[in-house]
């Protein structure tokens, strides 16, 4: 009957342990500033509104990638005065496209206005 307890108990610490774990390495990554999340359309169709384009544009940080939107070329670092002459209608819709090299790192995100 005791070792049943001690195997049940011991059980359960171990389940406890295991989620404890997976709950601090889940945490660990969302902390972690050297990741950066690349651009991800919010829209459900695929494309970026304007707004989400400037708003890429302006968190580029050095070592980034290049951003091509309609032939032209941003990349970091980015000064203020390059988004307001930027030219990008906030309304208009952009599909992105992904460059990358054989190992799979983005070289360059190239957006292109949707008629």
């Amino acid at each position: 009957m005791a070792f049943l307890m001690a195997a049940g108990t011991g059980l359960l610490l171990f389940e406890n342990g295991a989620s404890l774990n997976t709950l601090a390495y889940v945490s660990g990554q969302a902390q972690n500033r050297s990741l950066h999340q690349s651009a991800s359309p919010i829209a459900s169709d695929g494309t970026m509104s304007g707004a989400e384009v400037l708003h890429a544009l302006a968190r580029l940080e050095e070592g980034d990638a290049d951003m091509l939107v309609d032939g032209m070329r941003y990349g970091a670092p980015l000064e203020r005065e390059q988004l307001r002459m930027a030219g990008i209608s906030l309304q208009a819709k952009y599909v992105p496209e992904y460059e990358r090299d054989a190992e799979g790192h983005l070289l360059r995100l190239v957006l292109r206005r949707v008629p």
